[in-house]
């Protein structure tokens, strides 16, 4: 009964949420201007900093995030709607640096089909982050394999997300909360310490692709909806893999979805 309850509830925040943000696109829609199509780049410096906390706010629309910086951000904005321009804020104290990348009226920006929003980030690849990403909706790219991320936290509320983590070796925490949408989780690598993942998920479907040669143990706990587990086997409440308890490093994820599709692969 209380599993029931909390599945009840859990819908009625997803369609409240989703209901919300169509409110705010019909009254915003006639308060902005599209105009002419925008491409800025910035560049932004290192400095001195060791290791930066970087946090990345985006309202919806397209979103892309890579490594290859030379610098410490490497930014290209694509956007019709002045209001909208893209901010970049960097300070820098006691070597560590501070950047925030955010869209500003961020509560105005939905589907709308006349406005066109994409950002292209590429942050350097030596420089330790610790990174949040604030993700209202869209279709986001998140190539992360090759980036120095320590700590990695998702916000995502309604879209398409592609998070592509294989061949790091420097995560230890990922923290990913979705409202609802379509997401796929690669964590295949070679991992040299133990990572531990907190997903929690609303409505929709997910698919996380997982190592085959180092322990993997993924706890769930899900209200309602399904789990396949392919290349896992089942122990108690959990999935595990066959390196699992035998490798030096292991995987830990934990699951707490509502509503929707958990879909766990190992890749061979």
């Amino acid at each position: 009964m209380h599993k029931t309850k909390r599945t009840f509830v859990l819908i009625l925040i997803a369609m409240l949420i989703i209901s919300l943000g169509c409110a705010t696109m019909h009254v915003n829609v006639a308060t902005v201007t599209v105009g002419e199509l925008i491409n800025e780049s910035r560049t932004i410096a290192l400095e001195n900093a060791q290791q930066v906390r970087a946090t990345v706010k985006m309202g919806a629309g397209d979103l892309k995030i890579d490594g290859g910086a030379n610098e410490l951000l490497e930014a290209d904005f694509t956007y019709n709607v002045v209001d909208w321009k893209p901010e970049i804020n960097y300070t820098v104290a006691d070597e560590t640096g501070r950047l925030v990348v955010r869209q500003p009226n961020s509560e105005q920006i939905a589907a709308y089909s006349a406005a066109r929003y994409k950002w292209k980030l590429l942050f350097n690849e030596d420089v330790p982050l610790d990174m949040r990403i604030e993700y209202a909706g869209g279709s986001g790219e998140l190539d992360l394999g090759n980036l120095n991320i320590t700590r990695l936290d998702i916000q995502l509320g309604a879209g398409d997300l592609m998070l592509d983590l294989s061949g790091n070796q420097s995560l230890r925490n990922l923290e990913f909360d979705m409202v609802t949408g379509k997401t796929t989780l690669d964590l295949n690598g070679d991992w040299a310490e133990n990572v531990y993942v907190n997903f929690q998920g609303g409505v929709g479907q997910t698919t996380m692709r997982l190592p085959q040669a180092i322990g993997v143990r993924v706890i769930t706990n899900q209200a309602l909806g399904r789990i396949n587990a392919r290349g896992l086997s089942k122990q108690g409440n959990a999935y595990v893999n066959d390196a699992y308890g035998v490798s030096a490093v292991t995987l830990e994820i934990n699951i707490q979805a509502g509503v929707g599709e958990i879909n766990l692969e190992i890749v061979e």
